[in-house]
């Protein structure tokens, strides 16, 4: 009797997991969206609800993303429908207007802790990525062999989050390696690249964030920054307050090591004017001389009033920090 109750209760269960799911397609293609499946099942009885996707294809008006896939998982235990474990497939496309990316993996899989009843809120996401390359039909190729994302909501707050990134061997594009190093003296890898920050929203991860807009950020909290890229390294910390137009207000604490080679970097990047090229190296010399290491800059990257400013140097137009 208990046997039979159990079953039927799965079944049900399983439909009415069905019907949210199709009913949260309907929705977006009622907006708008295009919306394509070829199948939409839901398996695993008795113990877990598995959701499968074959074949699909979402695209939001907004942004004019198109998503293309050609299957997807989402898991649940039957005993426990806020934990999910979402697996993406071996290859998965994203196109936009100006380009088309096409995205492998050997693994990528999402462990998601999720409030049901409150828009799927996001209380903590565990990613895992392995020998991930994305490239694009504009002529760029990424790779990264291994890399660990986790995003945790803090106790008692509604959109406070502490986030953490964590990557070794990446290979960033081309394009990107030959206009910061046209001489082709660093690697080809950033052999490390870390980051750890405590960052405020304007409103929960849930899932408004697909159907609406992405959160915003208010504040940033960075608990570090690390990057060694050859000879160079960088690391960053320090706080923000961000606008509601995405300029920040605040200061970052900087270490760069070899930082000279770092300008020529941002000169060829454009990110300071030729012509400035040997005031900054003077400032900077000046800078650098005061922390006892000619090679070493200990300074604060600074943001007010909408301009940015390393140590003593303006450096321009702050960036707006807004999520698309």
């Amino acid at each position: 009797m208990l046997a039979a109750l159990a079953s039927g209760l799965w079944f049900v269960s399983a439909r009415g997991i069905e019907r949210v799911v199709t009913g949260w397609l309907e929705a977006r293609a009622a907006e708008g969206w295009l919306v394509r499946y070829e199948d939409l099942g839901v398996t695993g009885f008795p113990s877990r609800f598995r959701t499968e996707f074959t074949a699909m294809e979402l695209a939001d008006p907004e942004t004019n993303w198109v998503w293309t896939l050609p299957a997807l998982t989402l898991e649940q235990r039957a005993f426990r429908p806020d934990h999910l474990r979402a697996t993406w497939p071996a290859t998965q496309e994203l196109s936009s207007p100006d380009q088309r990316l096409t995205i492998t993996a050997a693994t990528m899989t999402s462990e998601l802790d999720v409030q049901p009843s409150a828009g799927f809120a996001l209380d903590l996401s565990d990613t895992v990525l392995a020998d991930v390359a994305v490239e694009s039909d504009a002529g760029w190729r990424m790779t990264l062999p291994q890399g660990h994302l986790t995003m945790a909501r803090r106790d008692g707050e509604a959109s406070f989050y502490d986030v953490s990134f964590s990557a070794s061997e990446f290979a960033p594009p081309a394009p990107f390696r030959t206009r910061l190093d046209p001489a082709a003296i660093l690697p080809e890898t950033i052999s490390v690249l870390d980051y750890e920050a405590g960052m405020r929203f304007d409103r929960p991860w849930d899932i408004r964030a697909i159907e609406d807009r992405r959160p915003q950020i208010t504040y940033l909290d960075l608990k570090e920054l690390e990057a060694v890229w050859g000879g160079l390294l960088l690391r960053a910390a320090g706080t923000l307050d961000v606008d509601a137009s995405g300029l920040p207000e605040g200061e970052i604490a900087l270490r760069a090591e070899n930082w000279r080679d770092m300008i020529a970097m941002a000169v060829n990047a454009g990110i300071i004017p030729e012509r400035m090229r040997g005031t900054a190296e003077g400032l900077l010399g000046v800078v650098a001389g005061l922390s006892g290491d000619p090679e070493v800059i200990d300074a604060a990257l600074g943001f007010s009033g909408g301009r940015m400013f390393l140590g003593p140097l303006p450096l321009g137009p702050a960036p707006r920090l807004v999520l698309r």
